[in-house]
């Protein structure tokens, strides 16, 4: 199930953070769920926590984008919305 960015974006404001990054940050585990949960249903929202250890989003972001078979298709605050 591809989808343009605009459809996920749209589809992400009513969805729930399935994905939570905590203070253990971005573990292999946590990249296999993302590519799993894109796989079967070509959209997946990450929340990252305030006690993880990246201060920033892009740091968050630069770390998945280079690990998952999925892209980015928005950020807002602190969730990333990724799809297939």
């Amino acid at each position: 199930m591809i989808m343009d960015d605009k459809k996920a974006k749209k589809i992400g404001q009513d969805m729930s953070a399935s994905i939570w990054i905590g203070k253990e940050g971005i573990s292999e585990g946590i990249i296999e769920e993302i590519n799993r949960q894109v796989e079967s249903n070509g959209i997946v929202k990450v929340k990252v926590l305030r006690n993880s250890p990246y201060r920033d989003i892009r740091e968050a972001e630069d770390i998945i984008n280079k690990k998952i078979d999925g892209n980015i298709a928005e950020i807002r605050g602190k969730t990333i919305l990724i799809v297939e």
